[in-house]
């Protein structure tokens, strides 16, 4: 039975690699997603061991929650730091203040790329820890920095060279003593290295640390060093090991990436698996039937039904184990590919070397070979119903499998099961990830009932596809139309495939429009202010720069907007700071139950306007009090004295300064809106308040509409990004397409021989061929996009509660359109010129 399944696959060498192509690219997506992920994981490992290598002890505040931000830690009493030094088996001992700041060399901001932090680290020139000096020294006077050999080599800085740090109180200006390096990657961010003085008065920690490392004497051990150093220190603060800091920071790093960028890809992944499962469908189902006569001789001879079974399964096996070997060593390829897409976005990530985990091969192999066996078990179940009879006459078919005949009944179960499950998602009032997840279940089972259900509408929908190519063509338009509609199973089975990618790419571009329409929507309505000031490497923006900005001639208001994330109730939520003075001038709320602007004067240091969502997960009401805590621990209890509506921008609570302050120590804001005076010269005003800020080069000085097209530009990069990776699902549905028009072609040799013999040119054959496929590819598209709509309306629905708005993206409609159409005359290229190479003679004698 081996070597006959063998024999079989080398006589259709051509089918069968283009069959094992569909799963590579799969399991390649699958195995790449895990190999990339490990390689992240594995870098920040790096980065948190070494730089805790060489110290033993770490002592640092102890927060109330883990927390998504990334403010500053600390601070502690730097008293604290003789404290620690003074416990039995303290080697050495050093406070260390950890901030954020960036160089500033003749006049250009080196700060991070692609989010990344740009940090500034205290050091002594006799630090606890290894620092790994290639040049220079560690800073010991006052205005010197070393920074990173990463940076130093692409930004061209040496030793001795002048520069300036910009910093909470402004720029600072420095001189290069030191070029230090690191062994682990660390993607796009910077790192600047201070003198402990010089870092505690740019940062305003006088008299504080933010951390405090201690090495441990010879004989005593981290763990027991740990535990003296605990009894000596206040409650609220934490000691760890060096070692278990960086697994912490490590498992943070994996909890996010988790949450994020492993389901993402591992969706996209699962897409393309699904499409290439179509594809395995269609092949064996074509291949069974065309071998009809072969299968019921080998039934003539002796073989069983079981035989049968395993012959084409066997086939479907060596294919998928093929493919999936090839897949599996594809996944670095794929992982190579993601990388260097988040580097041509500006987002660069920290990676180590690739490796293939147990894991990785495990769900790789099961995957590539589970879902190509379950996909061709049903052509295989029907090759064992052929009657040994079959083989005495010609043009024998297969019988219609039960299935086929119950397929309308299928369908309208899925359909009604994915139709409920759609009307729970949207009724239920729990997580956004939650009714995602929910509305996308109904969604694949909609999907798979409108598949099955499909052969039923082919042929109208041929004719009307069909159409304008008639008009352009004529009768070679009308024998690609015909020869489309012959087989309406088959064509709706390999429009399917291309139905799910269309789908999806319509589907992500209905919530990016939806998305960047509510967001704009939003913030014209909301904010009334001609000015917005964000940091250039989102983080937040030193105080001193409202101060700066309110000072400049012709300024109007001027609102900084602070923002921490706090628990209330256990659940993590937002809590916006705003100055009430300029709140009623610069931002128009959406009121509900009769509030007004005007609240924003009753605003004290206990009360709080609450977004409506907000209001409705902690079931609050005007008059009702809360309690919010903040990471370091500090509480507030608030009384809500209005609830406003807009889930897009001012999310959770909105307080007064003074309830946000005693919270949230380090104020800064997060963004700075602000009006130009009345009567005041709008560029003169501007290029004021671009001078005064000049003293913190991180503050980013936009119109209203300047920042909006910003915002749609990281939206649009976010899009590119998912439709690379969407396009590997198309790519497999075009494989599709090609390997069912070669398989047709092969069942249709007679009748191409027979066309060729009444006058029928090569050229006029091969566009034959071209336009099955662009009908098949538009057919595919055309139910996609409808799809795709469906989805996304369905889905902004499900999210209604977010302010994510439904819009139809018409001009990318057409452009996916035009460009499937384009890619189905692309993908019949080659299944054309291989009919148009027939030999008449052979073709008209071919049975």
């Amino acid at each position: 039975m081996l070597r006959l399944i063998l024999r079989g696959l080398g006589a259709r060498r051509l089918r069968s690699a283009l069959t094992a192509l569909s799963i590579l690219i799969g399991v390649a997506m699958v195995s790449g997603t895990f190999v990339l992920t490990d390689q992240i994981r594995h870098a920040f490992d790096d980065i948190f061991v070494e730089a805790n290598e060489g110290i033993d002890v770490i002592v640092s505040t102890k927060p109330a929650f883990e927390s998504q931000q990334s403010p500053d830690a600390g601070p502690l009493p730097e008293s604290l730091v003789a404290r620690v030094g003074a416990v039995d088996g303290v080697a050495r001992v050093e406070g260390q203040v950890l901030a954020t700041g960036a160089l500033v060399v003749d006049g250009k901001y080196l700060g991070s790329k692609g989010g990344a932090p740009s940090l500034v680290v205290s050091s002594s020139p006799d630090p606890v820890g290894t620092t790994k000096v290639v040049d220079g020294s560690i800073p010991d006077a006052p205005g010197e920095i070393a920074v990173d050999d990463d940076m130093a080599d692409s930004k061209d800085l040496s030793v001795g060279q002048k520069a300036q740090l910009a910093t909470k109180v402004g720029l600072r200006p420095v001189t290069i003593s030191g070029i230090f390096h690191i062994d682990a990657a660390i993607g796009g961010a910077t790192i600047v290295v201070t003198t402990l003085e010089d870092a505690q008065r740019w940062y305003d920690r006088e008299g504080e640390v933010s951390v405090i490392n201690a090495a441990a004497a010879d004989g005593t051990s981290p763990a027991t060093l740990a535990r003296r150093v605990q009894a000596v220190v206040p409650d609220g603060v934490r000691v760890q090991t060096g070692l278990e800091n960086a697994q912490e920071q490590s498992d943070q790093v994996g909890d996010a990436i988790g949450t994020f960028i492993t389901p993402v890809l591992l969706g996209l992944a699962a897409v393309a698996v699904l499409v290439g499962a179509f594809i395995i469908f269609n092949v064996f189902s074509i291949t069974v039937a065309q071998r009809t006569r072969e299968l019921a001789m080998l039934r003539t001879i002796g073989a069983s039904r079981r035989q049968l079974l395993q012959g084409v399964l066997g086939e479907a096996l060596v294919i998928a184990i093929v493919a999936s070997i090839l897949g599996l060593l594809g996944g670095f390829l794929f992982a190579a590919l993601v990388v260097g897409l988040f580097d041509a976005f500006g987002f660069g990530l920290p990676t180590a070397g690739a490796e293939l985990q147990g894991r990785t091969i495990a769900t790789a192999l099961i995957v590539g070979i589970t879902v190509p066996l379950i996909a061709a078990l049903i052509p295989a179940l029907r090759a064992t119903r052929i009657a040994p009879v079959a083989a005495l006459r010609e043009g024998a078919v297969l019988p219609r499998g039960r299935l086929s005949r119950l397929s309308p009944v299928i369908a309208a179960i899925l359909g009604v099961l994915g139709v409920l499950i759609l009307v729970a998602g949207l009724a239920s009032d729990s997580g956004v990830g939650q009714r995602l997840l929910t509305l996308m279940a109904g969604a694949v089972l909609l999907l798979a009932a409108a598949a099955m259900v499909l052969r039923y509408a082919v042929r109208p929908i041929v004719r009307v596809v069909a159409k304008p190519l008639q008009a352009l063509y004529g009768g070679t338009a009308t024998l690609a139309r015909d020869n489309t509609a012959r087989n309406p199973a088959r064509t709706a089975s390999t429009a399917s495939a291309l139905t799910i990618g269309v789908a999806l790419v319509v589907l992500v571009t209905v919530l990016a429009q939806g998305f960047k329409e509510s967001f704009t929507g939003a913030l014209d309505k909301l904010v009334q202010a001609d000015l917005i000031v964000t940091s250039r490497d989102f983080s937040f923006i030193p105080r001193a720069a409202v101060d700066a900005m309110r000072a400049v001639p012709g300024m109007g208001g001027v609102a900084p907007v602070a923002f921490a994330e706090v628990r209330v109730d256990g659940a993590s939520d937002a809590l916006n700071g705003i100055d009430p003075r300029s709140g009623a001038e610069l931002f128009e709320f959406d009121w509900k139950d009769g509030g007004s602007d005007a609240l924003f004067g009753r605003l004290g240091r206990d009360d709080a306007v609450i977004e409506d969502g907000f209001a409705t997960e902690h079931h609050l009401e005007v008059g009702d009090g809360f309690t919010a805590i903040a990471v370091g621990g500090e509480r507030a209890t608030l009384r809500v004295i209005g609830i406003y509506k807009d889930p897009q921008l001012f999310t959770g609570a909105t307080v007064a300064n003074l309830a946000f302050d005693p919270l949230v120590p380090d104020d800064d804001p997060f963004v700075i809106v602000a009006r130009y005076a009345p009567g005041a010269d709008r560029d003169t005003v501007r290029a004021g308040v671009e001078k005064a800020l000049e003293q913190f080069p991180a503050a980013e000085v936009r119109s209203k509409s300047e920042y909006t097209d910003s915002v749609e530009g990281q939206v649009n990069q976010l899009l590119t990004f998912l439709y690379v990776l969407l396009a590997f699902s198309v790519l497999i549905s075009l494989v599709g397409i090609v390997v069912t028009l070669v398989l047709t072609i092969y069942e249709r040799t007679r009748e191409i021989g027979m066309l060729r013999a009444i006058g029928t040119t090569r050229p006029q054959l091969r566009r034959i061929v071209r336009l099955e496929s662009a009908i098949t590819a538009t057919i595919g598209s055309l139910l996609g996009m409808v799809v795709g709509l469906v989805l996304g309306w369905l889905m902004i629905e499900g999210l209604g509660s977010e302010g994510i708005v439904f819009v139809v993206p018409w001009v990318q409609l057409v452009v996916i359109l035009l460009a499937a159409f384009g890619l189905g005359v692309l993908a019949g290229v080659f299944p054309a010129r291989r009919a148009a190479k027939l030999d008449v003679l052979r073709a008209l004698s071919y049975e």
